[in-house]
């Protein structure tokens, strides 16, 4: 990957497209809840929807009931964390139906009204206002509105991974490759609150890249400024990435300067979480699992930790399997699957991609990297059992790969490198990897999605 910047837009913009365009409705994980939440953002409503007294909301039934009945399967299904492509899906679209869907225009006054939709800070779903505006005002169908929005979506995270690629001194190969997984593409041509979670992270990465290698530069205090924004930002995304910031614990300086950075940055990202929670959670959103208590989960964790260890456990024991699948190539609403030798090829040149533009990182760093993902990982775990597990439930249900897929340039980095190859061969390999799984998955979900 001689020229990461041009090789990650020339890929990413066109299978971005590509799924943006051809992917139905609602189709991707969540989008429809997405999609309303957006929507509802749109109009100038940032409160989270719930039970609570002025939480309440209605959405246009077009937005509501823009995925033909018989095309998802249950949640009971959804819950189980892996793709349910062989149960077969109840009815393929057909390419006229796609189109038929983007004419007309909104009933925006026939409402209905929702439950539940997504408890994130309004953020994340700064790409996708915009063009809900302008669908209002072209008075443009659900469906075209949609896919407006995921094209206004894919352009900022096109240009967002750019510049993080700019900013980052090295590993710009390891952090192009990560955001040319098929699922990373697949999610940035939607409306999604994880291609914005992704940059925050990736943004985070580049500072702390920056940081590390300007040994011979005096610290200024505008990097570190620098360096704080991207931890706020971290916390302004979906929650349970904000522990990353731990890595600016292993960043140059004297013990009491890593220290105070590394203390500043971990609180620059947990605070702006700390703070949304507690506005979702006065919205009192309805529970999605039977049994579902968060108070009375965290009760039960304080009073029993082993039991969460034992369900972290048992739920990655049982699912690493398909968290690597959903890494890559486990597209859709869990019913695009590719072949394991595209799912193994995806994963091994995003490892390989690490030994290109390597900085030598020492024993400390490494594990201190390591020990951030790992603390972020058990978050995100830690959140699910919370608010998807029943009481006392010895399986976390609702965590899927993609949930780990920003945490990857943190992990990887601490590989070892590849002797003896030159980077500009594993560079070539990289992208020609990279370029088949993203064409083989693009031609798996065609083949699900469609009739002909």
């Amino acid at each position: 990957m001689g020229a990461p910047r041009a090789v990650f837009l020339a890929l990413g913009g066109l299978f971005g497209l590509f799924f943006a365009l051809a992917t139905p409705p609602h189709d991707p994980p969540d989008e429809a809840r997405h999609h309303a939440r957006a929507w509802l953002l749109s109009t100038g409503r940032l409160a989270v929807v719930g039970e609570a007294p002025g939480h309440g909301a209605s959405l246009p039934r077009d937005i509501t009931q823009l995925h033909p009945p018989g095309h998802h399967f249950s949640g009971e299904q959804v819950q189980r964390g892996g793709p349910a492509s062989r149960l077969g899906r109840t009815g393929p679209h057909a390419p006229a139906e796609r189109i038929e869907e983007l004419r007309g225009s909104l009933a925006r006054w026939e409402l209905q009204p929702v439950r539940f939709l997504t408890p994130y800070n309004p953020v994340v779903y700064a790409p996708f206002v915009p063009a809900l505006w302008i669908a209002r005002g072209l008075e443009l169908s659900a469906a075209a509105g949609l896919l407006l929005a995921r094209l206004f979506g894919l352009v900022t995270w096109l240009a967002g991974v750019w510049l993080v690629l700019r900013v980052a001194p090295c590993q710009r190969p390891l952090l192009a490759a990560v955001a040319l997984l098929p699922l990373s593409v697949f999610q940035a041509g939607s409306v999604s609150a994880d291609p914005l979670t992704q940059l925050a992270c990736f943004w985070l990465f580049a500072e702390w890249l920056r940081a590390v290698t300007a040994r011979d530069e005096p610290r200024r205090a505008r990097d570190d400024a620098r360096l704080l924004a991207a931890a706020v930002a971290l916390g302004l995304v979906k929650p349970g990435y904000a522990p990353l910031a731990l890595a600016c614990a292993a960043l140059p300086g004297t013990l009491r300067r890593r220290a105070t950075l590394g203390g500043a940055a971990l609180a620059a990202s947990a605070l702006p979480t700390l703070a949304w929670a507690a506005v979702a959670r006065a919205a009192r959103e309805p529970a999605v699992v039977a049994g579902v208590d968060p108070d009375a989960q965290l009760r039960f964790v304080l009073g029993n930790p082993l039991a969460f260890v034992r369900a972290a456990a048992d739920t990655i024991g049982g699912l690493w399997v398909r968290w690597l699948e959903g890494l890559v190539g486990n597209l859709g609403h869990f019913d695009v699957e590719i072949p394991g030798l595209a799912t193994a090829l995806g994963l091994a040149a995003v490892a390989v991609s690490g030994s290109i533009e390597r900085f030598p990182l020492g024993p400390g760093r490494r594990l201190l990297l390591l020990g951030a993902c790992l603390a972020s990982g058990t978050t995100l775990l830690f959140l699910a059992y919370l608010t998807w597990a029943a009481v006392g439930a010895e399986r976390i249900p609702g965590v899927q790969g993609r949930y780990f897929l920003p945490l990857l340039p943190f992990a990887l980095v601490a590989l070892p490198r590849i002797p003896r190859v030159s980077e500009r061969t594993l560079g070539s390999l990289v992208t020609a990897s990279l370029a088949v799984v993203l064409a083989v998955s693009a031609a798996a979900m065609l083949r699900a999605y469609y009739t002909w």
